[in-house]
């Protein structure tokens, strides 16, 4: 075949839009904890480099980035500088500050249910304890009947910059963990079904929110069959107790997997069958489950399966494992098998010389893959004359995996803790890279806690993504300088071309670049706490010259951060469906929720709640160069903040409402600026059958802007954001709320999946 070279790659997502609209204010912007300084002790961002910081008191802040830090005592307030920590500890590399929250508690047994967005009202019975904040950093008090999920209620700011919410402890004491010993093996996604032999305990949940429950035979995967939402707004899955003592069997070939569970949408592919394929890897024991042994049959077979015994087992890997490109290939871990990169080395290696040509595919499916590290090579130094240009590695892609012209399928699966070579522009892909290949298709699995300088967990350039009912959660794209061409960095060496700039810090979880792939789905798939130092918190999409389609489908975005564009970042994208989708609680100086760029935008049935921007405009959401004939329908925009102060506006959608908007309510989308529109943008856009409330702006007091000509002020009675059924979180109108019956040409369905009267149904998200 002949050789295709790649095009120049540009990974990063290059930030050449916005640029007018991102001036921002010397304020804190909080973020993530950049790991611990010891076992105990968690860190929260309160400041970027040269940023100013206050602390209550006298507390421990350190100052760098990755694992160079200065640690100092601070009283008051300080300068997240070089100068006032005394030194550089990261040359070249973009800093922050981080204060120290203390000695950890011990781990608690204590089951916390989401009840209210950052500002939003709730409301308990009797008295409950309450926590509010974001990730690590909470504030706790006692709560009888209701109260407001805010800075002044709780009296401070756990996490400055970071969009909030408030949880309520369970009334009941917490059921003891499960005894010394025992492993908890998945067994199904949310909405899934699932079988165990005869009676054994099963338990539903995520993180350490879980319903436990003796189940024979059958059950499923779900609120109903649990009997409650243990950790609402979050994709949850089940485990099955594997008990202390279960002796091992005899040496057998690994039993077939079960078909991929059921999610929220049907995935285009299930499980390759390994029925009746004898075990290639191991002979029943967990000593005879060797890096060797896999070597020598990845090197042989078609399929790969593992006979290591009854329990869990996992496998050091200590050199990467290169996989075959002219042949298919099935590697199947029987949910019981871990790889184990020991933060060393790249775990696997599919990669061949040409360029979306090669059909065959590596399917990696009921594995977990962790620690993997791709290191890299090639690294340009920061340019002393310029601090624009371009800097950091130019390979070190795929922590867990790189892939090259060759199919990958991931089918309920774990990457966890991989990273991929930082600082750099073009480098990422934390746990998988991909370049030049004609699918990626992840279904079912979970991404936790990998890291790179771009696309904290997996990166595609040149390559198609499918990605169905996962979960990525605490993913980081940890490069700084996003990836630019031209402008400050004319004249420079590059990285990766001529005249380039910056060191990456872009897509927090998924990052999607190129001009020859062709759509990106993501349908049934959470994005939890991701974060992107520099653009898009969760997911970013430029599709390079030809505009393709981008589908976001009963999804969820919540608790996301970056600098720009809290949890999405899309440019060029024709049609940007975004369907039955929910942003909730993200943050960024810009663009709170997503930005989205020169596209022909089709929301319907979505929600954006409690999305904050810190330093600029846009709470929500920032449209610009819309193609006019999109359309917004049936979304709701609620609870939205554009903090900043003066000169920030536009709390739910700024820049241009050039699309017709449509039975949509704005409600309660403020910001600190008495004299800008407070909801939308200066220039009312086109539309019917919408609602705005309040009339007026909340600092002033003075009339607010119309988001959409002709636009009905009245309140609408919408009820907080959490679980009303179906598989993303909403916020319900009261019975007696005027957007009942008052919107017309409405889709089928809404939000939940429930049926509309379409020529009068429920203005917004939800029926």
């Amino acid at each position: 075949m002949q050789h295709h070279d790649l095009p120049r790659p540009c990974l990063a997502l290059r930030a050449r839009v916005a640029r007018r609209l991102t001036a921002v204010a010397a304020a804190s912007l909080a973020a993530w904890g950049a790991g611990a300084a010891h076992a105990q002790t968690t860190w929260t961002t309160i400041a970027w480099e040269n940023q100013p910081f206050s602390v209550s008191g006298t507390q421990t802040v350190r100052y760098g980035a990755s694992a160079s830090w200065i640690t100092k005592t601070v009283a008051g307030s300080g300068q997240c500088s070089n100068a006032f920590f005394g030194s550089d500890p990261a040359v070249g590399i973009g800093k922050q500050c981080q204060r120290a929250s203390g000695t950890a508690p011990a781990p608690s047994t204590t089951t916390w249910t989401w009840i209210a967005s950052e500002n939003g009202a709730f409301s308990v019975s009797g008295t409950r304890t309450v926590r509010y904040g974001a990730n690590n950093a909470w504030l706790t008090k006692a709560v009888t009947g209701s109260a407001t999920c805010s800075n002044a209620f709780f009296g401070g700011d756990p996490a400055v910059g970071v969009g909030k919410h408030c949880d309520v402890a369970a009334d009941a004491v917490a059921p003891a963990p499960a005894p010394t010993g025992t492993t908890w093996t998945w067994i199904a996604s949310e909405n899934g079904g699932f079988n165990v032999s005869g009676t054994q305990t099963v338990r539903y949940g995520a993180n350490n929110a879980w319903l436990t429950k003796s189940v024979t035979s059958t059950g499923q995967c779900s609120n109903a069959f649990f009997g409650g939402d243990p950790a609402v707004g979050v994709g949850k899955h089940c485990e099955v107790a594997a008990g202390a003592a279960a002796p091992a069997p005899a040496p057998a070939p690994a039993p077939a997997p079960a078909p991929v569970t059921a999610g929220v949408c049907t995935a285009p592919i299930g499980a390759a069958s390994t029925a009746g394929i004898g075990a290639t890897v191991g002979n029943g024991t967990p000593q005879s489950c060797t890096e060797s042994a896999l070597r020598a049959a990845v090197a042989s077979q078609s399929v790969v399966t593992f006979s290591c015994g009854a329990n869990p087992v996992t496998i050091p890997i200590t050199r990467q494992i290169d996989l075959p490109t002219d042949r298919s290939i099935v590697i199947d871990g029987g949910r019981k098998v871990t790889l184990d990169g020991g933060g060393a080395t790249r775990i696997f290696s599919a990669v061949r010389a040409n360029y979306r040509t090669n059909a065959n595919t590596v399917t990696l499916q009921n594995l977990t893959l962790v620690n993997g590290k791709a290191a890299g090579s090639t690294y340009v130094a920061p340019n002393p004359w310029n601090a624009s240009c371009a800097y950091g590695y130019a390979d070190g892609q795929g922590g867990a995996i790189l892939v090259r012209d060759t199919k990958l399928r991931v089918i309920d699966s774990v990457f966890r803790n991989n990273a991929a070579a930082t600082p750099g522009p073009d480098t990422g892909g934390g746990a998988i890279y991909a370049m030049g290949s004609l699918e990626v298709s992840i279904v079912g699995s979970t991404f936790t806690g990998n890291s790179g300088s771009n696309s904290g967990a997996v990166g595609l350039l040149q390559t198609d993504g499918r990605v169905y009912n996962s979960r990525f959660e605490n993913n980081v794209a940890n490069g700084t300088g996003q990836n630019f061409w031209g402008g400050a960095a004319t004249g420079c060496p590059g990285v990766g071309h001529p005249d380039q700039g910056g060191a990456g810090g872009n897509a927090g979880a998924i990052g999607v670049d190129g001009k020859d792939d062709a759509d990106l789905i993501v349908c049934g798939t959470t994005f939890v706490g991701n974060k992107a130092n520099e653009l898009a918190g969760a997911l970013g999409r430029t599709a390079n010259v030809t505009p393709r389609r981008t589908r976001l489908d009963r999804s969820l975005f919540q608790g996301n951060g970056a600098k720009q564009a809290g949890a999405v970042f899309i440019s060029n994208a024709s049609p940007l469906e975004i369907v039955a989708t929910t942003f909730a609680g993200n943050s960024a100086r810009l663009a709170g929720a997503a930005q989205l760029y020169n596209s022909r935008p089709v929301i319907v049935n979505s929600t954006f709640s409690g999305n904050i921007a810190t330093a600029g405009l846009a709470g929500a959401l920032l449209m610009e160069a819309s193609n006019p004939t999109g359309e917004i329908r049936n979304v709701t925009f609620t609870g939205n903040k554009s903090t900043g102060g003066p000169g920030y506006f536009a709390a739910a959608i700024a820049g241009s409402i050039n699309v017709p908007v449509h039975n949509t309510v704005f409600a309660n989308n403020t910001t600190g600026d008495g004299g800008s529109p407070m909801q939308c943008t200066f220039a009312a856009g086109s539309g019917a059958n919408d609602v705005q409330w309040p009339r007026n702006r909340v600092t002033g007091g003075a009339p607010d802007t119309p988001c959409i000509t002709g636009i009905l002020f009245v309140d609408p009675q919408l009820g907080a954001l959490g679980s009303n059924g179906g598989p993303t979180p909403t916020a319900v109108p009261s019975s007696a709320s005027p957007l009942r019956g008052a919107g017309r040409n409405c889709p089928a369905t809404d939000q939940r999946g429930n049926a509309r009267n379409t020529a009068a149904c429920t203005i917004g998200a939800v029926e």
